[in-house]
């Protein structure tokens, strides 16, 4: 840096490990999705994710990660999308032996491709929240209902002793109420011909217009901390005791 007086120097230097630093956090963060996902381990995510390339990838590193768990032998497994993802559900239910099988963007389909991965931990109960992101492109609530239906199917002839339940979809941007109230009647008739609970969380977290109460939310779609205690209170006896719905 020959010309530059030594204050110049030292700012200029100050700044390049600033630049430095930033490119390093970027990349290791961009990075650290992969590192628990070992080249060919994932599951392939359905065809219909072809929509959403970072959903392939998320999808397939969190199927890597799962098939290295081992199994549960009792315990709850939390399986969904994004919601469930979001959840620190140790933090949510301490003492409590449970797993968190959520993958941010999936939907009914990709639980469906999956649930061999849940049913090799043998859980003691499952708690299943699906469809939100079915719903927001324009699958119908009765396809979403028939692949919830197909995977409660598998659960129940592979687990026979397992406890299910089915969590109703919650509310998020108004434009999807009429859709998310069709799907939820689904899917608590479903819920009892499969022999499931059905924990309808719905009444909670909706306001007026049909939105997701914005106590709870960012976005209208995602939960804060707010919102995931809200959750955990509705579901704490079914968690803990087994009293679902």
């Amino acid at each position: 840096m020959a010309g530059l007086s030594a204050p110049l120097v030292r700012i200029a230097v100050a700044a390049f490990a600033c630049v430095v630093a930033a490119g390093w956090a970027e990349t290791t963060a961009a990075a650290e999705p992969q590192a628990a996902a070992p080249a060919g381990r994932g599951l392939p995510a359905p065809a219909s994710f072809a929509d959403n390339p970072r959903v392939i990838t998320h999808y397939e590193a969190r199927t890597a990660l799962f098939a290295d768990y081992p199994p549960l032998d009792g315990g709850v497994a939390f399986v969904g999308d994004s919601l469930t993802e979001g959840g620190d559900w140790a933090a949510l239910f301490p003492g409590v032996t449970l797993r968190n099988y959520g993958i941010s963007g999936d939907r009914a389909e990709g639980v469906l491709a999956r649930h061999a991965q849940v049913v090799a931990a043998r859980p003691g109960r499952i708690l299943l929240l699906i469809g939100t992101n079915n719903l927001s492109r324009g699958v119908s609530p009765a396809a979403v209902d028939a692949d919830v239906s197909a995977t409660l199917d598998r659960f129940r002839a592979a687990l026979p002793g397992t406890q299910l339940v089915v969590q109703s979809v919650l509310p998020r941007q108004p434009q999807f109420d009429a859709a998310i109230r069709e799907l939820n009647a689904l899917l608590r008739q479903t819920a009892a011909r499969h022999g499931a609970a059905f924990v309808d969380l719905h009444p909670a977290f909706v306001v007026q217009g049909g939105r997701l109460d914005p106590a709870v939310t960012r976005d209208e779609l995602h939960l804060t901390s707010v919102g995931y205690a809200r959750w955990a209170g509705l579901i704490a006896r079914c968690v803990r005791e087994g009293a679902c719905g």
